[in-house]
Order: C-alpha cells, then sequence, then structure tokens
C-alpha cells in the first residue's frame, strides 16, 4: 500500500516511514510500576458536613424564566436538534450543537466507551471513584456518553440522584429509578443548574475533544459544588510515552500523538499535559488538590497480571476505536481525506499489537 498524499499544507507534521515490528516475549527481569489514567480528587473549601437529599424532595428546573409560548419554542427547537443526527464517513454524530464534538455517538463508539469504563474500573481496583465519599445527595456525571458510571453510581447509591449530562441522547431509559439523563453543553456559559452549590460529588471523565478551555471547566464546577463536595476529573492524555526507549520518535504511535493533539488544537479543544490540570483547579478555588497518575498499557507487554489485563482490553479499544477517535478530527481541522486517515490506521495496528514496544498512555 503505498503512503498517502498529504496535501494540508497546516499539518507540518509528516508521516514517518513504514517500519517492521515483530512480537516478541516480554523479557523477564522487565517490571514496571504501571499502577499509578491523569485522575485528580479536588475537595471544594475547607471540609464540611454534607447531608444526603432524599431523592424525592429533588426539584430540578430545567426551563430558564421565560413565557410558556417561548419556553415550548425553545423547547421544541432542541429536542428536533436532539434527534437530528449527523452521518459522516459512514460514523453517527449528535445534531444538538452539531459539529461541536468530533467523536460519533452510534452503537461501536457506545461499546468502545463502556470497555474504556471496564479498563479504568481495573486500573481503579474496581472503584466507580477515588473521592472518599460520605451519602452524597446529588451527583453529576459530566460527559456521561453511554451512562454506563452514572447507572452503576446511582445501583450504589440509591439514597442520591444521580445526574448524568452529554450532547447525545444515547443512554439506555431502563436505569435505575434515581438517575436521569440530560442533553447538555458543558462549554455554555453557564450551567443549567437552578442555584450554585448544587451538587455533593461532580464526575467527568475522558473530556479530551470536548471541552474548549479547561479553565472555564473548572471555574463551573466550583461553582456548582457544595462547600466540602468534591470533583473527581478521570482524565485522558491520548499522548503514547514509553519509559524503555521502545516507541521511536518515527514510529506511528508517535506520529499518532502529535498530529491529534493538533487538529485537536485546531478545532478549538486543546489536549492539556497531565501536569496541568492541577493549576486550572486550584486556579478556580479548589483545595486540598490529589493528583493520581495512572499509567494504561497499550497491550499486554507488562509481567504484572493486572496490568497485562488492562493492556489486552486497552489493546482492544483501541484497535476497535481509534478510528472514531481520529477521523473527525483529522478530516475536520486538518482537511485530511477519510482514506488517508483508515491508511493511518492500518499502519498503526501492528505497533499497537507489537509486545516489544512498551507503550503507555498517562490516565
Amino acid at each position: 500500500m503505498e503512503m498517502p498524499h498529504f496535501s494540508n499544507e497546516d499539518s507540518t507534521l509528516p508521516m514517518p516511514p513504514l517500519q517492521q515490528h515483530h512480537e516478541v516475549p516480554i523479557p523477564v527481569q522487565h517490571h514496571y510500576h504501571l499502577v499509578k489514567y491523569n485522575l485528580l480528587i479536588i475537595p471544594v473549601r475547607p471540609a464540611t458536613v454534607v447531608r444526603p437529599i432524599p431523592v424525592a424532595s429533588h426539584t430540578l428546573s430545567l426551563m430558564a424564566p421565560a413565557d410558556a409560548a417561548l419556553g415550548r419554542r425553545v423547547g421544541n427547537e432542541m429536542m428536533q436538534s436532539i434527534w437530528n443526527f449527523e452521518f459522516e464517513n459512514g460514523r453517527r454524530y449528535h445534531g444538538y450543537k452539531a459539529g461541536s464534538y468530533p467523536l460519533p455517538n452510534d452503537e461501536e463508539e457506545l461499546e468502545r466507551l463502556d470497555i474504556k469504563h471496564h479498563v479504568m474500573m481495573l486500573l481503579c481496583g474496581g472503584h466507580l471513584h477515588l473521592a472518599p465519599l460520605a451519602s452524597p445527595g446529588r451527583i453529576l456525571d459530566i460527559g456521561t456518553g453511554s451512562g454506563i458510571w452514572a447507572m452503576q453510581m446511582a445501583e450504589q447509591n440509591p439514597e442520591s440522584l444521580v445526574i448524568g449530562t452529554d450532547l447525545s441522547p444515547v443512554q439506555p431509559g431502563n436505569g435505575p429509578g434515581n438517575v436521569r439523563f440530560m442533553t447538555d453543553d458543558v462549554n455554555k456559559p453557564t450551567w443549567t443548574w437552578p442555584d450554585d452549590n448544587y451538587f455533593d460529588f461532580i464526575h467527568s471523565r475522558y473530556m479530551i475533544g470536548s471541552i474548549e478551555n479547561w479553565k472555564a471547566l473548572a471555574a463551573k464546577a466550583y461553582k456548582s459544588c457544595k462547600p466540602g463536595s468534591y470533583f473527581e476529573l478521570q482524565e485522558l492524555d491520548p499522548r503514547f510515552r514509553c519509559d524503555d526507549g521502545t516507541l521511536p520518535e518515527a514510529s506511528f504511535l508517535s506520529f499518532w500523538s502529535r498530529i491529534i493533539c493538533e487538529a485537536s488544537s485546531k478545532y478549538n479543544r486543546p489536549i492539556p499535559q497531565f501536569d496541568q490540570y492541577r493549576a486550572y483547579f486550584e486556579e478556580a478555588g479548589f483545595v486540598d488538590v490529589e493528583q493520581v497518575i495512572l499509567k494504561s498499557p497499550t497491550n499486554s507487554w507488562p509481567d504484572k497480571k493486572d496490568l497485562k489485563k488492562v493492556g489486552r482490553f486497552q489493546l482492544l479499544t483501541h484497535l476497535e476505536g481509534m478510528e472514531a477517535v481520529s477521523i473527525g478530527l483529522l478530516t475536520r481541522a486538518l482537511n485530511w481525506h477519510a482514506e488517508e486517515v483508515r491508511v493511518l490506521m492500518a499502519r498503526l495496528r501492528p505497533e499497537l499489537k507489537d509486545r516489544s514496544i512498551h507503550s503507555y498512555q498517562i490516565k
């Protein structure tokens, strides 16, 4: 297969030459401590006692003050856009705020999100969160995706109200009775909630490609948290890394790491380095910010049994979903052709499966 011709002058990153990689056994003497996804547990202000709020007492107004006719008109227009999905390069995308999020929302993507949820659960020892919660009343899940985290959180906390927000109304309708899903845009200047200090816990995961301004996200989350509550950000740095020199700069994995960040930046969805998040949240006013670094291996190269299992599932998400992650950004932001993206995917796959490359992503 010939290399695609990239005519986009904005992208200055050259495609690396095709290299041959062969799977080799991992030497027994290599042991890597990959225990510690970029995860922040952020308590709000000095700790105070947070009382649980019975579900029955929750009231949530989703309509801004307006006359009834205007409210119905705005609501109908929003409903039409919510369900008016867009299709591009064989994939389905959200209709509400169309184009603002570059990843699809079809069944294939929802399955990938559920596998990523499983990867995160493995890395976190089976826990949905690391924040030390005590009977949270209202819980917000930003960018809920398939809704799997919100539904499991609702099952574990039957006295809580769990609200999951997303641009796409693709969540199941048969979840626990104390979970609600809303179509909403995290990037809008002010959030929907009727009061400040509204939530006892805010959770956000895998929002790269979604956030226009990470400092603004931190400020809005701070405003929406009750005193003494927690905001937990479980985020991914998509750049492939390694600690032992087995990932060449001329590899396709390294090339993809650079080009996807360039495309996301041009799409006004910058991808921070993992060590930038702490400053965003401290500047917003959060205190006692704790950052836990989790390294997720690309495949089953680690010797440790638990990380080898993480790597198997992580490889599945890469093989099944890297095209979905790439095609919207590269075609929209860098003017690549869809076939050029697919050629790059074909050349990534051997490196993704190569266990002699000890690569990982920070989460």
